[in-house]
C-alpha cells in the first residue's frame, strides 16, 4: 500500500517537472471522465423518461377503459328508461310494427337533434319467426342474458349493448342501444386529447358495399382508417409510426405525436383493431414536454457539476 502510494507520488512529481505531459494527461484524463459522466447521466434520464412514457401509456389506457365503461353504464341507463314504456313493451310483444317503427324513429332523431350523431337504438321482435335475425340477436335470446361490446356491423364499427325483453321467463324481444366507435373523438378531443379507430383489415368482408366505398384508407398491410370521419394531422400521420415497436411497448412517439394503442376486441372475442389516442409533442403543459423539460434540465446541471469539478482539479 505505502509503496502504491510512493510510486504515484514520483509520478505525480514527474508529471509536474513536464509541464506539458502534465496538462496532457489531465486534460485526456479530463476528456475520460466528462465522457463515462455524460454516458452514466444520459443512461439515468433514458430511465427517467421511460418511466414518464410509461407512467403516461398506463394512464391514457385507463382513459381508455374508462370511456368504454363509461359507455356501458350510459347504454344501461337508456336502457333503464325504455323498459319503462309499457306501450312500446305491448307492442314489441305482438310484433306492433307501426308503434315500434314510430318509437324507434323519434328516438333516434331525438339523439340526432342534441349531437349524439353516432348513437341509435333499435328494436327486434323475437315473435316473428319469418325474419331472419343475426347470430348475437339469437345469442341473447337463447342466453336471456345482457350482452355489451364492440360489434362489426354492415354498416360500420359500434359499441353496442343488448338487452333481452322477458315476460315470464320468454324472450319477446331484443333492445339494441349502439354508438359508432368513432364518437370518442369528439369526447377525447374536449379533454385535450388525440383519438382514431384502426379497423383490422380482416374485417373489410363485414362492411356493406355502400360502407366501404372510398371511405377506408390502407395504413398498412393490417389496418385501415375510415378517413371521413378523421381530418386530423394526428391521423394523416398515423402510417408513420412505427407499428412493430407501438405493438410491442404499446405506444409510439415521434416527431409529433405520443400514441398509445389499444387493442378491441368484439363480442365474440376476434381481434378487430386498435383504439388509438395520444396528444401532441408540442402541447402545453403535456407529459411530453414535462419529460424532456425534465430530461434536458438534469444533463445541464449535471454536466455544469462535471465541469465545475474538473476545472476545480485545474
Amino acid at each position: 500500500m505505502f509503496t502504491f502510494i510512493k510510486r504515484a507520488q514520483e509520478l505525480l512529481a514527474l508529471l509536474k517537472k513536464n509541464k506539458g505531459l502534465w496538462f496532457t494527461t489531465l486534460f485526456i484524463i479530463s476528456i475520460i471522465g466528462i465522457s463515462v459522466s455524460m454516458y452514466i447521466i444520459m443512461t439515468m434520464t433514458d430511465r427517467v423518461s421511460e418511466k414518464v412514457y410509461k407512467s403516461m401509456l398506463d394512464s391514457y389506457e385507463l382513459k381508455l377503459d374508462a370511456k368504454v365503461q363509461s359507455k356501458h353504464e350510459e347504454f344501461k341507463k337508456i336502457a333503464a328508461v325504455i323498459q319503462q314504456d309499457e306501450v312500446l313493451l305491448s307492442a314489441l310483444e305482438v310484433d306492433n310494427t307501426t308503434i315500434i317503427d314510430k318509437f324507434k324513429k323519434s328516438l333516434n332523431e331525438e339523439f340526432l337533434k342534441n349531437g349524439f350523431t353516432g348513437l341509435s337504438v333499435d328494436f327486434v321482435s323475437a315473435i316473428n319467426k319469418n325474419k331472419p335475425l343475426r347470430n348475437t340477436v339469437n345469442t341473447i335470446i337463447s342466453s336471456k342474458r345482457s350482452l355489451f361490446g364492440a360489434e362489426v356491423l354492415d354498416n360500420g364499427v359500434f359499441f353496442v349493448y343488448f338487452v333481452p325483453l322477458r315476460k315470464n321467463e320468454s324472450v319477446y324481444g331484443v333492445l339494441e342501444i349502439k354508438e359508432s366507435v368513432h364518437a370518442f373523438k369528439t369526447q377525447l378531443t374536449k379533454e385535450g386529447s388525440q383519438y382514431l379507430f384502426l379497423l383490422d383489415k380482416k374485417m373489410l368482408p363485414t362492411l356493406s358495399l355502400e360502407e366501404k366505398a372510398d371511405k377506408y384508407k390502407e395504413i398498412n398491410e393490417n389496418y385501415v382508417l375510415k378517413q371521413d370521419e378523421y381530418n386530423t394531422k394526428f391521423a394523416s400521420t398515423i402510417s408513420e409510426i412505427d407499428f412493430e415497436k407501438i405493438k410491442q411497448l404499446r405506444y409510439a412517439l415521434d416527431s409529433n405525436y405520443f400514441r398509445v394503442a389499444k387493442k378491441i376486441t368484439d363480442i365474440n372475442g376476434v381481434d378487430i383493431g386498435l383504439m388509438v389516442s395520444g396528444e401532441s409533442i408540442d402541447a402545453s403543459g403535456g407529459f411530453v414536454n414535462i419529460a424532456g423539460d425534465m430530461t434536458n434540465t438534469v444533463t445541464t446541471v449535471a454536466l455544469g457539476l462535471v465541469i465545475s469539478i474538473i476545472l476545480f482539479l485545474f
